[in-house]
């Protein structure tokens, strides 16, 4: 999904299954620019293609001899989810219907949601804003006033009763080579040009100031997720599909970036994801064409993939993308990562598998598109959503038909193949993080490309 040739996430939410009967996206509007140092904090843990399928949706990941590990005690998140965002959010998600928790925890694309009632008819959670040349889908030229009246109509659509929780908005926005919003917006430097700033604490302090004023262009428009920073790392020598869009090739410097990009955009009252979770920075395949294999043993991914997705998770990131990959070190070799329990439950959730160390992450997890060929091809919508919430997702982004998507979920729930639990617990981290999104000030569209912000860009630029 997030390559430029595509087109269409201190209180544990504890969810016991016989407490819960049925399962499976902006904000407030204010003149003042937030600061960088008005970072949103946390003080709560979030624990817990043709047509419709309601077909069991069976593990990706095969049987093995294994022993997994006990997961850990829940920790605190960081991000800007609070104890009263979850309490909230359980009570909403409760009194959902099943297609309504179905609808919430699916975030369609703009190509299928703009001009349309799809938000409102599907009850979604999200809509993720797509196209190319900067004509965001329904946009035109996607200027930002463009922008801000698509994304006004989408959450128009969002119901009464969820008039605090506006929808999660987002965007491919790493700026570099992945720029979706082009007409009008400040031309910020990406990651390649923010790490060739030689002092590690200029680079990171630089990166902070881009991508907190980057977040304040996003959050004047409606966008209040940024599916960015990338957090994978380049290989010392070789080819790499990410060359143009990762911070480097040394994992502990790739971190710090990483980290810093992520404070700075929720700063901003913008969702930071971190991708493409447990990387592909060292594949030189386009996960959009092919299911790649990361063949690298725990002990390799312990101390090279891992470090930044560590890093941005002790940042606080609100959101982890989980990317297309087999990952054979934690017996993942059946199919990709994103529909994987042992990558998203065990790994990216828990304490790890097989001597993968694990991340104990607590917010908002989200598949990549599955819209990509290595979904895409082998299963129907409704098949690919349900095995996502299984494996422990919580925001299926850009089903090819959304529609499908939501009866495969609940037909899955219908069936015993996905818990009743599993989706709820699904949807109240989303919606918490919708809660938590619309507390953040938005500022007026008179930043979107202010002299301020082409200033900032032009010291980061002058410092590389």
């Amino acid at each position: 999904m997030t390559g430029p040739n595509i087109r269409r996430r201190s209180m544990v939410v504890a969810i016991a299954a016989g407490a819960i009967l049925a399962t499976v996206p902006a904000g407030c509007v204010s003149s003042a620019v937030p600061s960088p140092s008005a970072a949103v904090t946390s003080t709560a843990a979030v624990t817990t293609a043709a047509g419709p399928s309601t077909s069991a949706p069976r593990s990706t990941t095969p049987r093995s001899t294994t022993k997994r590990s006990t997961p850990p005690a829940p920790l605190p998140p960081g991000g800007p989810v609070t104890d009263a965002d979850i309490a909230a959010a359980t009570a909403a998600v409760t009194a959902m219907s099943v297609p309504e928790r179905a609808g919430s925890v699916i975030m369609a694309s703009s190509a299928d949601a703009v001009g349309s009632d799809l938000v409102a008819r599907l009850h979604l959670g999200g809509v993720i804003l797509m196209g190319s040349s900067g004509a965001i889908d329904g946009t035109g030229r996607g200027t930002p006033s463009q922008v801000a009246e698509v994304t006004g109509q989408l959450q128009s659509q969002v119901p009464a009763a969820q008039a605090k929780a506006p929808l999660l908005i987002g965007t491919d926005q790493e700026y570099g080579l992945v720029t979706r919003l082009v007409n009008g917006f400040t031309d910020f430097p990406g990651a390649t040009e923010l790490s060739a700033i030689p002092n590690p604490k200029s680079a990171a302090q630089a990166t902070e100031r881009v991508t907190s004023a980057a977040g304040s262009e996003l959050r004047a428009v409606g966008v209040n997720v940024d599916f960015a920073p990338d957090a994978d790392v380049l290989p010392e020598s070789g080819d790499s599909n990410m060359a143009d869009r990762s911070f480097g090739s040394d994992p502990e410097r790739v971190g710090d970036l990483v980290a810093a990009a992520v404070r700075g955009y929720q700063s901003a009252g913008v969702a930071a994801t971190l991708k493409h979770f447990p990387g592909i920075g060292r594949l030189a395949a386009d996960t959009h064409k092919s299911l790649p294999t990361l063949d690298v043993t725990c002990d390799e991914w312990n101390t090279v993939e891992a470090v930044p997705m560590r890093a941005g998770v002790d940042a606080g990131a609100a959101i982890v993308m989980t990317g297309h990959v087999l990952l054979p070190a934690v017996g993942d070799t059946r199919g990709p990562s994103s529909l994987s329990s042992a990558v998203v439950t065990d790994l990216l959730r828990g304490a790890g598998l097989g001597g993968c160390q694990g991340l104990g992450f607590h917010g908002v997890s989200v598949s990549d598109s599955l819209q990509m060929a290595p979904v895409a091809n082998r299963y129907r919508s409704g098949q690919a959503a349900a095995r996502a919430l299984t494996a422990g997702q919580d925001l299926v982004l850009m089903p090819v038909d959304p529609k499908a998507a939501l009866a495969g979920i609940v037909g899955a729930v219908k069936d015993g193949s996905l818990r009743a639990a599993r989706l709820q617990e699904a949807a109240v981290r989303v919606y918490a993080l919708r809660l938590a999104l619309a507390r953040a000030p938005r500022p007026g569209l008179r930043v979107v490309g202010s002299q301020a912000h082409e200033a900032i860009a032009a010291q980061a630029r002058a410092a590389g």
